[in-house]
């Protein structure tokens, strides 16, 4: 009896230590595995949510082998070396027992990407101490290299990047500031980290120059309308349209295409955080004060003149009304016109003829 017990016992145990061995032990010891950038190293870690590792074969600077990615609603095709939208139809595999503890099979002889990717982004300026100024600006962002803080490989699938552009020349050589947000997407990262190269400097080239280009036919009076101005009237429709355009497929040209056929980078999004049409030049600051105080003042005058026309029609009104209701009595017709003669102080021209000294007044100023 006390032997089979014993036995008894001898198997939980077997069965316990087996269970944390395959739940716990083994999964700790992938896990460690994958963190190790080493070419006998078969397995990786998979990226935080939205980012991507880009492989290499070789060495730590050879030539690209393929993606791991961890980008919700896309999928890396290693055929077209594009993401393209995952779609219900095209769902992902089941999740293998190495994706289900964070990590993924690469081979050996691989190696992670390190590649330093720099921009701008529009954020809250922080001083030297490390304190919120209050004030927001471009705020330069470095990713991708080993330092202390611990930054990783990984790489964005999508970055949030603030173009700055300083007094671009308008019709008349008024300059012009603007900040514009976009929203980049990595489509084909093979062709944006490894045959171009520098895609951020080119997206933010691109914008720049479509901004300028834009700017350069305005005057600057039609830069203001379209400031204040919604929807088709506004800066907003221009961004939609021109910026967003940069990546369009099928164009000729690379100022409109280039960024996709070449950088493999389409702009999903742009908007303006800032829009200056005042820059400091005192040219410009004159002309566009003085063009607001006329605009003010032939809005008076405007409606200075509006009143005057219609206190003229509510008389005339006020006559008319009552030459009808007196209309009705043979000796009423006769006297409201004789009060509205006695208010008007007419010039008698003759022949029946009566004119106010008001409406003289108006034939003679028109």
């Amino acid at each position: 009896m006390q032997e089979v017990l014993l036995i008894v016992v001898l198997a939980g145990l077997l069965m316990l230590g087996g269970s944390i061995l395959v739940k716990v032990l083994i999964p700790r010891a992938l896990i460690r595995l994958g963190g190790m950038d080493t070419w006998w190293s078969p397995i990786r870690r998979l990226p935080p949510p939205g980012e991507m590792y880009i492989i290499v074969r070789g060495s730590p600077d050879g030539p690209f082998r393929t993606v791991i990615e961890s980008v919700k609603g896309y999928k890396y095709s290693n055929e077209t070396k594009e993401f393209k939208v995952e779609t219900e139809v095209e769902a992902r595999e089941p999740e293998s027992y190495f994706h289900k503890i964070g990590v993924t099979w690469v081979g050996f002889n691989r190696y992670l990407l390190w590649r330093q990717i720099s921009y701008d982004k529009w954020e809250m300026v922080i001083d030297s101490q490390g304190k919120p100024t209050g004030k927001w600006g471009l705020v330069p962002k470095v990713r991708g290299m080993k330092d202390q803080k611990g930054n990783t490989p990984s790489i964005f699938f999508r970055y949030n990047m603030a173009v700055g552009v300083n007094a671009a020349e308008t019709i008349g050589n008024f300059p012009v500031n603007a900040v514009i947000v976009i929203t980049a997407q990595l489509t084909n990262p093979v062709k944006a980290l490894f045959f171009a190269g520098g895609w951020e400097s080119q997206t933010t080239a691109a914008v720049q120059g479509k901004f300028r280009k834009y700017v350069s036919s305005k005057r600057i009076e039609d830069l203001r309308k379209e400031r204040e101005g919604v929807g088709e009237t506004g800066v907003d429709s221009f961004l939609a349209t021109e910026i967003k355009a940069l990546s369009s497929i099928g164009q000729d040209n690379l100022e409109t295409t280039g960024l996709f056929n070449l950088y493999g980078v389409e702009i999903i999004d742009a908007r303006f955080v800032e829009f200056d049409l005042v820059t400091g030049d005192t040219a410009m600051t004159d002309a566009t004060r003085a063009l607001e105080v006329e605009t003010l003042k032939a809005a008076a005058a405007a409606k200075r003149g509006d009143g005057q026309r219609q206190e003229r029609e509510n008389r005339a009104a006020g006559v008319r009304a009552e030459v009808r209701a007196w209309g009705a009595d043979p000796v009423g017709a006769t006297v409201a016109m004789a009060e509205a003669i006695k208010e008007a102080k007419p010039n008698v021209l003759g022949a029946g003829v009566v004119v106010s000294a008001e409406s003289k007044r108006v034939v003679a100023e028109k």
